[in-house]
């Protein structure tokens, strides 16, 4: 079993060194989700979709272009650039340069907005929605925005480092939760269809419902609770996943891996190929990585975190239940008892 896995890990590595970065892209064909890291749009560059960021920082320079919408929950934009849609930020800090030009609307909820007097706003201007444990800052205290680059090379090996880690999350999961997490990936692989729709709807809903509890105001900590328990089950399903993939993989090479161990190298080859193929097509990539998503996500919600296992309704609303043994007959007391 062990050299089988140095096989596997040696050509994860030399694939994952053969497979280019997405930071050596001049130009970006489909929306951008940043959890947590910096994203910069050079003056030269456009973004031919939407911009979500999640808890991190966005730097669009002079002249470049967004295409589409720029959603914030949390984190900095700091826009000097072109966006055609609208501006939302739900906490954080939005900064418009003096060279900036936004065609939608810009709304600041809970979010400090710092709007430049050469700023260019077509739409309407929404600022005065706070939420609580928001701390104002003055005009003359502004947040530092942090822009890091990195070389071909390095870029390579944090993608590698990135599938690593991905891997290692996977083995600790399933080593404290293989029978939760084998339910997941069971009903993932069975009903592949009904996982992947329920994912999509609830994709779909998310939104609307973060919206309707930010607007309460009193409910934002709900919203925020919702969004994380989201990452988590999309997490989890991925990793799922993965351990259905190093069962397979185990199958292959007619191994008996541990689920754990199954696991690591199922993650490790499924997340190096989803970003693989992200970084090779940019264009259509990201759609095997959402559907990978969605289906996990679903299998997730069906089994509720694979506390318990799913069973489909096959019988018009309910479970068909076998039928019960009859009861035996009673027996007629004699006369004159």
């Amino acid at each position: 079993m062990k050299p089988m896995i140095r096989i596997v890990l040696l050509l994860t590595l030399i694939l994952a060194l053969a497979l280019p970065g997405t930071a050596m892209a001049a130009r970006f064909f489909e929306d951008r989700v940043v959890f947590g890291d910096t994203f910069t749009l050079e003056s030269v560059e456009t973004l031919d979709g939407d911009l979500v960021v999640f808890g991190g920082n966005a730097i669009l320079e002079q002249g470049s272009q967004v295409t589409g919408d720029v959603v914030l929950m949390g984190g900095n934009l700091e826009a000097g650039g072109s966006i055609g849609g609208d501006v939302v930020a739900i906490g954080g800090l939005v900064s418009l340069g003096e060279m900036s030009t936004v065609g939608g609307d810009v709304a600041a909820i809970g979010a400090q907005l710092d709007k430049a007097e050469g700023a260019i706003v077509r739409g309407q201007v929404i600022s005065n929605l706070d939420i609580p444990l928001v701390f104002p800052f003055s005009e003359s205290v502004r947040i530092p925005s942090f822009e890091m680059r990195f070389s071909p090379i390095v870029s390579l090996m944090m993608f590698f480092l990135k599938v690593l880690l991905w891997s290692a999350l996977a083995v600790l999961v399933v080593l404290f939760l293989p029978e939760h997490s084998q339910r997941v990936g069971q009903t993932a692989v069975a009903h592949l269809p009904l996982s992947g729709g329920l994912g999509l709807l609830t994709v779909v809903a998310l939104p609307v419902l973060l919206i309707a509890l930010a607007i309460t105001i009193l409910l934002i900590p709900v919203s925020l609770l919702a969004v994380g328990l989201f990452a988590l089950a999309w997490m989890y399903g991925l990793i799922c996943l993965g351990l259905e993939v190093g069962k397979r993989l185990a199958d292959l090479f007619k191994q008996e891996w541990a689920p754990a161990v199954a696991a690591g190298a199922g993650t490790l080859m499924l997340i190096l190929v989803l970003d693989g193929v992200t970084a090779v097509v940019p264009c259509v990539g990201w759609v095997p990585s959402a559907l990978a998503g969605l289906v996990g996500l679903g299998a997730v919600l069906l089994t509720r975190f694979g506390s318990q296992t799913y069973q489909p309704d096959v019988a018009g609303g309910r479970i068909a239940s076998p039928p019960s043994a009859p009861e035996p007959p009673a027996i007629p007391e004699p006369p004159g008892s």
